[in-house]
């Protein structure tokens, strides 16, 4: 009687553990050596109310933390490297790319 109970409740745990981690491969296979050509309505909503306004957040935040870190960038040679990272990378994800390309 216990021995069934286990198994029962054993084949339920794997179907379970199979289901939640199902849609990512199905993601994953779908969109795997395919380019996505055009975005959904949604993800341009999302792009346009959320994550550009972030990007300008970060952008500004870069810029403060160039600015900041300039001189110790310049000593060591790593100006360049900093500039795009903090400022060149929030740039093209604000103004650069197509809305809701990620």
């Amino acid at each position: 009687m216990f021995l069934r109970k286990g198994i029962v409740i054993g084949i339920a745990a794997i179907v379970l553990t199979g289901i939640v981690g199902l849609p990512p491969v199905v993601w994953a296979q779908e969109t795997y050596g395919q380019q996505v050509d055009k975005p959904t309505g949604t993800e341009i909503v999302f792009d346009f109310i959320i994550a550009r306004p972030l990007g300008f957040v970060g952008l500004a935040m870069g810029t403060t933390f160039f600015i900041a870190s300039f001189p110790l960038a310049v000593i060591t040679g790593s100006a360049k490297n900093t500039a795009s990272a903090l400022v060149g990378e929030p740039f093209n994800f604000t103004f650069v790319r197509g809305l809701g390309e990620y």
